[in-house]
């Protein structure tokens, strides 16, 4: 995907984001519901990486001669971006384990679900990732470098897609089977994921900010 459409798919998504987190974040105080509240800043930790993303884009486009490395460097930061997230959820459910909280699990679900549906709006909006180019010539193909910066960017989406799904399993058999501490096991295995895939991210936009 080149860097002019994905600043507009970027810019699409960060508004819808925008929007979800003030609406989110008006409502937690309306009903006074910390998981709404929560879930709304957290919102604006995903618009900031996204914005990261959008202003590689805009540089990217103004320095065409420098286009792979921007882009290898916007996926870079990302991928520590999204490192920290992972950090930050498996800390917070090894605390679960040891101090467990009551759960408002009304509220929880509903967000949860939120969450997942304007997680797949935003993965509808910024469309394929597949970015190969192709020279059938002699039989030979030639890949273009992936845009790492696209890939950084869809992974944050579908890691907030992937943590949503595994709440709302965890937080239904809590509410109806009583397996309450399946919340936190579902945080480690979500952050453990996330960890995985912002390692591969940094492995390879690593590589080509050290060529």
């Amino acid at each position: 995907m080149n860097n002019k459409i994905l600043l507009k798919k970027t810019q699409l998504v960060i508004l819808v984001t925008l929007i979800t987190m003030a609406a989110e974040i008006y409502f937690g105080f309306v009903t006074k519901s910390m998981a709404l509240l929560a879930d709304g800043f957290h919102m604006g930790t995903h618009a900031l990486a996204l914005l990261l993303t959008a202003i590689v884009c805009y540089l990217a486009l103004k320095f065409k001669n420098k286009e792979e490395k921007l882009n290898a460097l916007g996926g870079y930061t990302s991928a520590i971006l999204l490192g920290f997230t992972s950090i930050g959820i498996i800390v917070e459910s090894i605390d679960r384990f040891v101090h467990p909280l009551s759960i408002s699990f009304f509220d929880a679900i509903l967000v949860a679900i939120i969450g997942l549906i304007v997680n797949i709006v935003c993965v509808v909006l910024m469309g394929d990732s597949h970015n190969h180019g192709h020279n059938h010539c002699g039989h030979k193909h030639e890949h273009k470098h992936e845009n790492l910066n696209y890939k950084a960017a869809y992974a944050h989406i579908l890691a907030d897609a992937f943590t949503s799904i595994l709440a709302i399993l965890a937080l239904l058999l809590g509410k109806y089977c009583g397996l309450v501490l399946l919340d936190p096991v579902m945080g480690l295995v979500g952050g453990a994921v996330i960890a995985k895939w912002a390692i591969g991210l940094l492995r390879k936009s690593g590589k080509i900010l050290l060529d």
